[in-house]
């Protein structure tokens, strides 16, 4: 049966050849050879629930990506728990994932290490909503949470924006260190000057409206690069701060003498 698979992934590969930079083949989870150094980390709660999961399923439901060594061997690159669970489980053949061309030391290790990497992050309320809407104990089981990632869960008492629903602009400008310097200056005084306000997000709109500010002062002021214009905004700014205390000031003055009038009066 095994031979069979291996000349219909054979035949696969050569159709994929030139289109997928791997190529397939089946193997026994106690001929590969593991990562001497593996910087990921699997708790024993999560390798067990592993381990079960394989049981259920009969195999791995996602593949190992190897390497072939000169010794014509298997080195797992990505996926060495799941190898580790295999055995454990009992699956006498797995379908794994080759390299397809030659590698050297840093660049396979560049391979393990953005398989690690590039795991993405759980959006915890969305998270929390899919764990509660499982009824079923089992497939709670399945789902292979760790004890302490459900008890986070059911500290969430909130309904936050997720990171990827949102949608943003990213603005860069380049400042000279002496420009930088006066900018900091200026957003620390007005971070203390408005230090009672909370703003947890802007609104995109607030974005058009610095967007078509920017605009109109490198218009009126003659300015072609964008950067300047935001300092000659932030002067601007400084300006009205400064307003804003010269009319507190006389606003506190006039309180004051219209408290000296008043007891006088009384």
């Amino acid at each position: 049966m095994a031979e069979e698979i291996r000349e219909v992934l054979n035949l696969l590969n050569e159709k994929l050849a030139g289109l997928f930079p791997y190529s397939l083949e089946l193997a026994a989870p106690g001929d590969l050879k593991l990562l001497e150094k593996n910087a990921r980390y699997m708790k024993a709660e999560q390798f067990q629930s592993l381990v079960e999961n394989i049981k259920k399923d009969g195999n791995l439901s996602s593949l190992p990506l190897c390497y072939r060594e000169q010794d014509g061997r298997l080195r797992v690159l990505s996926g060495n728990h799941r190898v580790q669970a295999g055995r454990q489980a009992g699956v006498e053949q797995i379908l794994v994932m080759v390299v397809a061309d030659e590698k050297d030391v840093d660049e396979r290790l560049a391979i393990q290490l953005s398989h690690n990497a590039i795991a993405g992050q759980d959006d915890l309320v969305i998270l929390k909503e899919l764990w509660e809407s499982i009824s079923n104990v089992q497939s709670k089981l399945y789902a292979g949470l760790d004890s302490d990632t459900v008890k986070a869960l059911q500290g969430i008492q909130f309904a936050a924006i997720s990171e990827q629903r949102l949608q943003y602009k990213l603005v860069n400008f380049l400042f000279l260190p002496e420009e930088i310097g006066s900018l900091d200056e200026l957003l620390k005084e007005t971070a203390v000057a408005f230090a009672s306000d909370v703003v947890y997000l802007a609104n995109l709109n607030t974005y058009n409206t610095f967007f078509d500010l920017v605009v109109k002062i490198k218009k009126k002021c003659m300015i072609k690069n964008s950067a300047a214009a935001f300092l000659k905004l932030m002067e601007l700014a400084e300006i009205g701060m400064e307003q804003m205390k010269q009319v507190e000031v006389i606003d506190h003055d006039h309180e004051h003498l219209q408290g000296v009038g008043h007891d006088q009066t009384a």
